[in-house]
């Protein structure tokens, strides 16, 4: 009876059936767990090719399962692609999410930067901080202003200054002058009050002359603040300059004035010390180091 059975009729249904068992292979290799697509192809092909079949039917079987195994690796490498597209676009999304959380609001005009990110409680004075570098150095210039400030008033302010001719023959006098004025111009002010009493001073110039404070030889170029603010004192430690303050009434105007309460200085000509500073008192006399000062 097997006479009337076309042999290419059994052989084109044993390729169908072989075709239809491939194509269920990643089906049945889920239900084996832990085994790939391309194991489980290896073992339909060793099933079907166990015992003696033709070279022509093993190289088809073979390409059969070549061609499933690079279908399935294509179809992988797809899916691949597309979760790694997948995750990338999530991650952008929650990133823009988080940037726009982190922006500022712009409808708050005026309101000043803060710096998003950083932990109040970490000192980071050590790190570049434009701003506060800004504020340190107006701070720095406001307060430089402010002390120049201080210094020229402290300057215009008034002292009164006691001073007399170095024999002391006369009783002593006083000028009423600005701490900004120097020991030279002193000097010359000083000189024209003595000269009534002392007509041949007319032959000297504030320059010819020097003044002694408490022991001290004063520098033409110093001013009276210079000596006060840096508080100059003489060999035995006592300031050159001590001052009480009044209050004085002048032109209808009640204003300060700081009076010398111990200071008398000494007026003498330049020649006449150079001949005499071996005797006392003048041998007791300093020079004040003016480089101190200047």
């Amino acid at each position: 009876m097997y006479k009337d059975i076309d042999i290419n009729e059994i052989e084109k249904l044993k390729k169908d059936q072989e075709m239809m068992i491939l194509k269920r292979a990643p089906t049945n290799m889920r239900e084996r767990f832990g085994q790939s697509n391309k194991d489980f192809l290896e073992d339909e092909f060793k099933q079907k090719t166990v015992g003696l079949v033709t070279r022509e039917e093993f190289k088809r079987k073979r390409e059969n399962i070549d061609n499933l195994v690079m279908q399935d690796m294509k179809i992988k490498q797809e899916e691949e692609t597309k979760r790694k597209l997948e995750l990338k676009q999530k991650r952008k999304v929650e990133y823009q999410k988080k940037t726009t959380l982190l922006s500022f609001d712009l409808d708050e005009a005026g309101s000043p930067q803060k710096g998003y990110g950083k932990n109040e409680q970490v000192d980071t004075t050590y790190l570049p901080d434009m701003n506060r570098e800004r504020k340190i150095e107006e701070m720095t210039k406001q307060l430089a202003e402010q002390y120049q400030k201080e210094v020229e008033s402290q300057k215009d302010s008034l002292i009164d200054i006691q001073f007399q001719y170095w024999d002391a023959s006369t009783c002593s006098k006083s000028l009423r002058i600005k701490k900004k004025m120097t020991i030279l111009e002193f000097l010359e002010m000083a000189r024209r009050e003595i000269i009534r009493d002392f007509g041949f001073l007319t032959e000297f110039s504030p320059e010819d002359l020097i003044i002694v404070a408490n022991g001290m030889i004063l520098p033409h170029k110093l001013s009276f603040y210079d000596l006060i603010a840096h508080k100059v004192k003489n060999r035995s430690g006592t300031l050159i300059f001590s001052f009480d303050r009044r209050k004085v009434q002048a032109k209808g105007q009640e204003y300060e004035v700081e009076v010398e309460k111990s200071t008398t200085c000494k007026i003498i000509e330049k020649f006449r010390y150079e001949k005499i500073k071996h005797i006392y008192p003048c041998s007791k006399w300093e020079n004040v180091e003016i480089n101190k000062y200047l």
